[in-house]
Order: structure tokens, then sequence, then C-alpha cells
């Protein structure tokens, strides 16, 4: 019996000693074959190109070395922006409209106004004293809407990375924090109304129809589907105007129902809103984002789809901002000084056929004055 044993023990020690031979082969092996994943990375993963970088990264290593580290750097990519009343009051009282250009540009013009008239339509909408159902109809579904681009877009982007394997210049995460935020606006809406069937009827549809078409219409043309969304984001703003000078404006259906209704917790929460904060306040914040995504749609129409993504930064500014509102206890603005106070009262807009960008960075706005900073 005893011989047995020994020999079994013998035979286990011959079994651990050969795994323990595999297992340092294995290390050395993989040890090896990352630095030959490393040096392949460095040298065609990254593609080489003649053609000169957005970021100025193609002659200066340094340069080159931060890019690579922002593009790593995935803090707060899905934080929306916290408005101050000062940045509210620039958004709101000057709205952007671009002008057609190309062919594609008049095409999607063309498109995206004849189904706002249309949609003014089955909704009932009306510029001067609209209802407050036709309202709350056309939120739920405007909304429901803008939240698809951002998502087709990102998701046709991030297959062509994986299945080019090359990086996606930043795109992606600007994108994807669109869509987000698109969605959270559905949010906030159903927090102060509800959806009925027919609205519900109308969303799933509408989804139903957009989803393929803006598909089809990405993979054959991006740029087209970025400026289709940067038209759709005017309307939008005109909408938010509209509405939220009907709310500031005694008399109105929407003043009477809103003007002194209180912004949900859930608004509160996201755009960072004092305790007494109205629903209107929520409405300007809600207009400031339609605002952005005008903005960064029309950028990225006339952007290279391979450039690099001129917003990334500005990401972790917004989470930086964001992080110390939370552990300070400070909110966006002071409600002495609230936007819904009077201070950012909207009566006549200034309609503009440029925008400039606006950013702390001196050098981001030299590198968007190469990509042509202003459309």
């Amino acid at each position: 019996m005893s011989a047995i044993a020994r020999r079994s023990f013998n035979i286990a020690k011959h079994l651990i000693a050969r795994q323990n031979i595999k297992s340092s082969f294995l290390k050395i092996r993989s040890l090896s074959s990352i630095d030959t994943i490393a040096s392949e990375t460095n040298s065609t993963h990254f593609r080489v190109t003649a053609t000169p970088h957005p970021l100025g990264t193609n002659d200066d290593p340094k340069k080159a070395t931060q890019h690579k580290q922002i593009l790593g750097d995935h803090t707060g990519l899905q934080q929306n922006h916290i408005w101050t009343e000062s940045e509210l009051q620039e958004k709101l009282s000057v709205l952007y409209h671009h002008k057609p250009q190309s062919i594609s540009d008049h095409v999607m013009h063309k498109l995206m106004y004849g189904l706002y008239y249309g949609f003014n339509f089955v909704t009932g909408y009306q510029q001067v004293n609209p209802s407050v159902a036709s309202i709350e109809w056309r939120l739920i579904v405007l909304e429901s809407i803008a939240g698809v681009p951002g998502f087709v877009a990102a998701g046709f982007r991030h297959f062509g990375s994986l299945r080019t394997l090359q990086r996606d210049n930043g795109w992606i995460a600007t994108l994807l924090e669109e869509a987000e935020n698109e969605r959270m606006h559905l949010l906030l809406c159903l927090s102060k109304f509800h959806a009925g069937i027919v609205t519900r009827t109308m969303v799933i549809t509408a989804q139903m129809v957009m989803v393929p078409v803006l598909m089809t219409v990405y993979a054959i043309h991006p740029r087209s589907m970025h400026r289709f969304v940067g038209y759709l984001e005017e309307t939008a703003c005109n909408t938010y105007v509209n509405i939220i000078d009907h709310v500031e404006t005694p008399g109105t259906h929407l003043h009477t129902a809103w003007h002194d209704s209180e912004a949900s917790d859930m608004a509160k929460g996201y755009y960072k809103l004092p305790d007494d904060a109205k629903f209107v306040d929520c409405l300007k914040c809600m207009c400031a984002d339609e605002s952005h995504h005008r903005d960064v749609n029309h950028t990225f129409a006339d952007m290279d789809s391979q450039a690099s993504n001129p917003f990334l930064t500005t990401h972790k500014e917004d989470a930086l901002r964001a992080w110390t509102l939370s552990n300070t206890g400070e909110t966006a603005w002071d409600r002495n000084t609230s936007p819904a106070a009077g201070a950012a009262h909207i009566s006549k807009p200034t309609y503009k056929d440029k925008f400039t960008f606006s950013h702390d960075k001196t050098e981001d706005i030299a590198v968007r004055g190469k990509m042509g900073g202003t459309l």
C-alpha cells in the first residue's frame, strides 16, 4: 500500500513539474507576443498618412503622445454639460441657421424642413399661443427621434473601427453623449407629463421608419446624415425658444400651465439646478443642449471622417465641473440670478448663418481654425 502511495506521489510531483515548465513557457511566449503586438501597433495599427493631422501631431512626438492619452482617457465621456447663466443667455439669444452649400446639403435641408412642417401639422403645433397638449406631444415625439441619429452614427463608427483595426479619433464618445443626452431629455419630459396610446404609437412608428433610413444614409454618405441632424437641431432650437417665450409671457396657455411648475428632481440632478428651480429652467438647459448638438453635427458634416474630434476634450471639462459641483454642494447658478428670473428672458432671438467656436484653450481654437472653425 505504501509503495502505491509512493508511486502516486512521484507521478503527481512529475505532473506539477511539467505544469510549471509549461506555465513558464507560456508566460515567456505571452510577453514576447505583447512586445510584438506593441511593435506592430506603433508601426501599422495607427495608419501613417501624408495628410496633415488636425491636431498637428504628425511632426511633433510630444503632441502625438498627448493626443493618444486623450483618446485613451475615458473619464467623463458621458457627462452632459452643466450650463451657466451666461452660457444660457448666449445660446438662447442667438440662433444659427446653416445655409446649404452642396447638393447633398440642399437635399437634406429640403427633406428636413419638409418633415418639420408635416410634423407641425400632425402634432397641431402653432407658433402663436400653442396648446399645452400639442407641446407635450411634440416634445415626447421630438426627443424620441432626436436620440436615434447619434447612436446610429456611433454604432457605424464603432463597427468600422473594429473592422478596419483602426482608431475612431474620438467621434464615438461625442456621438454617444449626444444620444444619451437626447434620451435624458425624453425622460425629463416624461417626468412632467405622460404619453398616451396615440403618442406611444407615433413614437414606435417614427423609430421604425427613422432607424433604417438613417442607417442607410450613414452607410452611403455620413456627412449627409450629420447635416440632416444639424438641420433637425435647428428646428428643435426654434421650438424650444418659442416654448420658453410663451412660458414667460403672461396670458398664454403655457404660462398658465408651466410658469410656476417646479423642475423635477431628475432635472435638478442632471443639470445641477438649485432646489427651487422651475420647469422653464430645465427647458432652457435642454434648448442649450440642442444648440450644441446643432453645432457639433454641422461641424462633423464639414469634416473628413478620419479627422480628430475637436470636441473630445470638452467631455473631461464637463465631468470636472459636474464633479466639483457635486462635491462642494453648489449648483449651476444661484436662484436669485436664475435665467427663469428674467435675466435670460427671450423675446426676439438673433439669427445668424455662421457660428464660431468658443473654448478656453487657445490651442484648441487654433486647431479648429485649421479645420475651418466657422461654417
